[in-house]
């Protein structure tokens, strides 16, 4: 009797310890099955990570390389600025030089300078009409503020004359024409530039238009410049006999 008791005891006891094991290898199984979910969304969220990573990685080898090229394009431009900076102080040095060097003389001079060959070559018709030099020019003299010059001639049919005068730096000029012709006449004033367009057949602004055969009329230009005082033939069939023509420049010191 007392041996089936032990063994009762026995087995009660392993019982319990048995049941006590399961318990504990419950829990570690459930504790286990979060840790692994847990560790699978670590690892999810490592590789979710070290994509952006190498995403970024890559952003930033492209955006280093952009930065490189803006910054040697800089460096470049930053050069060419300072290489035309200097050209930019060298020309106007010339240009204050230049300046100085004409203030006390007339455009006729610059185009001394500039080259009466080229001049001829490029304008052969205001070569016939005004050469010798300074013949056509106007031009006012270092020790007088007023110039003229008296034309008389018949002028054909589809035809003109013209006259130049050029104001010097520091002056404007009053220009007053007397024209007095068989027949009536356009007459213009141009400045250079407007002068070219009329003659390539255009209809440029000008300073000064009229048409008679008796004109005497006055127009104020500003300086310094070149201005072309036109008498023009409009017809096709008659001819027009000067009976005079003169036009006088005044020149006005409006600086220096």
């Amino acid at each position: 009797m007392a041996g089936l008791v032990a063994l009762a005891v026995v087995a009660v006891v392993f019982a319990v310890l048995w049941f006590m094991a399961y318990a504990n290898y419950a829990g570690l199984e459930a504790r286990y099955a979060k840790l692994q979910s847990r560790y699978n969304t670590l690892e999810a969220n490592y590789t979710n990570l070290k994509t952006n990573y190498n995403n970024l990685q890559s952003q930033y080898q492209v955006l280093q390389s952009q930065y490189s090229s803006l910054q040697s394009q800089y460096s470049s431009l930053q050069t060419n600025y300072t290489t035309l900076q200097n050209q930019y102080e060298q020309l106007q040095n010339l240009y204050q030089n230049l300046y100085r060097e004409l203030s006390n003389s007339t455009y006729w001079e610059l185009f001394t300078l500039l080259g009466q060959e080229e001049w001829n070559l490029e304008w052969p018709s205001l070569v016939e009409l005004y050469s010798p030099y300074p013949r056509g020019w106007i031009t006012a003299p270092a020790n007088s503020t007023t110039a003229s010059i008296v034309v008389g001639d018949s002028l054909p049919p589809d035809n003109y004359y013209s006259a130049l005068v050029v104001v010097p730096s520091g002056f404007s000029a009053r220009i007053n024409m007397v024209v007095n012709m068989s027949a009536p006449v356009d007459v213009y004033v141009f400045n250079l530039g407007n002068y070219v367009q009329w003659l390539k057949g255009y209809s440029p602004p000008y300073y000064l238009y009229t048409q008679g055969t008796y004109i005497s009329s006055t127009v104020t230009v500003p300086g310094p410049g070149i201005y072309a005082v036109v008498i023009y033939n409009p017809s096709n069939t008659t001819w027009a006999e000067y009976y005079s023509w003169s036009v006088n420049a005044t020149f006005i010191q409006t600086s220096g």
